[in-house]
């Protein structure tokens, strides 16, 4: 019996966690692991998967590839009617009912935690077993739907197999130490779920020790709050400080529950070690309470700006949009809030009301419209009119490429210090772009830097943002090529500058090879430092190397 175990991800560079730990549960099986991308053709999807001569296929199913899933499934069956298709994931767990009444191509549904269900799932048919024995399984037996026993949650989490005991990711590895979380919000699957599970601490540290000798790039820990159990935390990260090589680990934490010796730890992480994600969601008191979600954003505040002082950790924070009672006006109080505190990255998130999720069941209390497909984004609430979703959806489009992208640093540094509202400038921003059709048409890099120096130009001294922006796209760009924004900075005699200044080169890059080197003329000198960006009205010039987007000024 040929078993395979299938996932769509989002993204080439990803990979899925859940059918590599029931791959390595059911090691008894010779199962083989099949991933493809949402954005594949679905019949190339297909004919990779007919090539394999599968009998039994296991999808892992999220709502950001239900629908690519369920295609390829119809499509599968038209081929092969003998073929046995299991469903499991977030996306199938709380429906499975009427899921496998809607779509009779599927055989099976697992509900919950999957890897001792596929086991005894496939033991059952390859035994022709009953399966009414079978916990947690939907099924179809004749013309009926059967739901049998809820199964529990696996106890003792070490029974589960090193996933990637016979694998060395060449891609970004997702990894858990522990299952559940200690948060009840209202908007999340792990609200549905009590309690927290570990992984023996010895053990997950072999497995860490086994990443970083292999090298992986990225490691993203998919546990829902990771300091929730503080000296387990502390122990991983002191850890990893001990044995860091090139290996960065991500983290989604909650900065209030940081400690004295969590700081005195992480103070010591070689940089580029730890990235850290931290789900603020909102600042507004009421609607955290509402959404049964416990944050004291001071001290998050306090202690992310703390983070943010060592110069060593990437701090992403997350708001999530249209969540209920949350007004524009309280979301964009929210939004400046986070951007007093310059994360690296500030992620806007729309609410997705989730199957199972204790949001679903308030939709008519908060009167929450949503779209009736995946990944089933709310579109208005109560306090929450459809044109301002619109507008934060345009605004997020915007803030990610200006300011999430990191390709305009500098310029972002300085616009934070003299901004009263960070909102408010992205949301006249955006108006602007829309102006240009830049919603609807596609722009290169040279194109957005004209865009953010025309709308700037008004507001701003125009020989200052021009300095700004020309670091930014050097240092972005790492090319030399001229750009008509930037034509009055060229130096026409460049190549005698460069060796009449070999000397300096060679002190501030260690560089030999100066075709790696280009210089302007600027009549502005920026400095970036740890409290924001420092602006000196002098003309200079300035040398850029290409290689790592350093710079020095004479």
């Amino acid at each position: 019996m040929n078993i395979v175990l299938a996932s769509l991800n989002s993204k080439y560079i990803h990979s899925n966690l859940a059918i590599r730990y029931i791959k390595s549960y059911c090691s008894e099986y010779n199962i083989k692991l099949f991933e493809g991308t949402i954005n594949e053709n679905i019949l190339d999807i297909v004919e990779r998967i007919i090539d394999l001569k599968v009998d039994v296929i296991g999808f892992s199913c999220y709502i950001w590839n239900i629908e690519s899933t369920l295609k390829v499934c119809s499509t599968l069956k038209k081929i092969n009617k003998d073929l046995i298709i299991i469903l499991g994931g977030p996306e199938v767990s709380f429906d499975g009912e009427s899921i496998i009444k809607k779509y009779d191509y599927i055989d099976y549904i697992i509900e919950g935690e999957g890897e001792v269900t596929f086991k005894e799932l496939i033991d059952t048919i390859f035994n022709n077993k009953n399966l009414y024995s079978v916990k947690g399984i939907v099924f179809k037996d004749g013309d009926k739907i059967i739901k049998n026993e809820q199964r529990k949650l696996i106890e003792n989490l070490d029974i589960l197999p090193f996933p990637y005991r016979n694998e060395i990711p060449d891609k970004i590895v997702y990894y858990e130490a522990s299952r559940g979380c200690p948060f009840n919000c209202s908007y999340c699957l792990s609200s549905t779920i009590k309690g927290v599970r570990y992984f023996d601490l010895e053990r997950v540290k072999k497995e860490l020790k086994f990443f970083i000798d292999n090298e992986v790039k990225l490691v993203k820990f998919v546990d829902r709050t990771f300091n929730a159990n503080k000296n387990f935390s502390k122990a991983i990260w002191q850890f990893l400080i001990e044995n860091a090589k090139s290996t960065t680990f991500h983290f989604e934490i909650s900065a209030d529950l940081l400690d004295e010796e969590s700081f005195e730890i992480l103070k010591s992480a070689p940089k580029n070690l730890f990235q850290f994600e931290i789900g603020v969601q909102t600042t507004n008191i009421e609607v955290l309470k509402i959404i049964n979600r416990r944050m004291d954003f001071e001290k998050v505040k306090e202690n992310i700006k703390r983070i943010k002082k060592f110069k060593n950790i990437h701090c992403h924070l997350d708001l999530i949009a249209g969540l209920p009672t949350e007004d524009i006006d309280s979301f964009k109080k929210s939004f400046d809030m986070c951007m007093d505190i310059k994360p690296d990255v500030l992620q806007l998130g729309f609410l997705k009301v989730l199957k199972g999720s204790a949001v679903e069941k308030e939709i008519k209390k908060y009167d929450i419209k949503y779209a009736d497909f995946p990944p089933y984004q709310v579109l208005s609430t109560k306090d929450m009119s459809y044109i301002n979703m619109e507008k934060l959806n345009k605004i997020e489009k915007v803030f990610d490429i200006y300011y999430n992208s990191g390709n305009f640093k500098l310029t972002m540094e300085y616009l934070l210090d003299i901004v009263p509202s960070f909102f408010n400038f992205f949301n006249e921003f955006s108006i602007f772009l829309n102006s240009k059709d830049f919603y609807t048409k596609n722009f290169d890099l040279k194109d957005k830097f004209y865009f953010i120096y025309e709308f700037l130009i008004e507001k701003i001294d125009k020989e200052l943002i021009k300095d700004l922006l020309l670091h930014d796209y050097i240092i972005t760009s790492k090319k030399p090529y001229a750009v008509e924004l930037f034509a009055d900075r060229y130096c026409d005699n460049k190549k005698e500058i460069i060796i009449q200044n070999k000397d300096n080169i060679y002190i501030h890059f260690k560089c030999t090879d100066f075709k790696k080197v280009i210089c302007f003329k600027v009549k502005y000198k920026i400095i970036l430092k740890n409290e924001g960006v420092t602006i000196e009205n002098q003309d200079a010039l300035v040398f850029f190397n290409l290689e790592n987007g350093e710079y020095f000024y004479i």
